[in-house]
């Protein structure tokens, strides 16, 4: 699955690998989206890098991650996670380049 962010409303949109190139309709706002190829690695990489976890959606990889703080990009939404150690802190989003702090996780 590819996931990427809707052009209108900035709803997560997601689609088989298979549709890159191809437009899919926003669930959200039915806005035509052309699907974009995969992110690349040294996006990933670079987040990695600062100490920062990116993209997390495969379940086994989240469960080694489960301390860590869900962090949302405030400006495109793009979903991070910080140790606990980085609260107080910013992470830099590897789509945007915004720069969103690390609050403590709601309970």
């Amino acid at each position: 699955m590819i996931y990427f962010t809707c052009s209108g409303c900035r709803y997560e949109v997601s689609a088989p690998e298979d549709k890159v190139g191809e437009y899919v309709l926003c669930p959200s706002c039915f806005t035509r989206q052309l699907v974009p190829p995969p992110k690349t690695n040294d996006k990933i990489e670079a987040a990695k890098a600062a100490d920062q976890i990116y993209g997390l959606r495969d379940k086994e990889i989240v469960k080694e991650y489960k301390n860590n703080i869900p962090v949302h990009c405030q400006l495109c939404h793009t979903l991070m996670y910080a140790a606990p150690e980085r609260i107080g802190s910013f992470l830099t989003c590897p789509d945007c380049g915004t720069k969103t702090p690390v609050r403590p996780a709601l309970k």
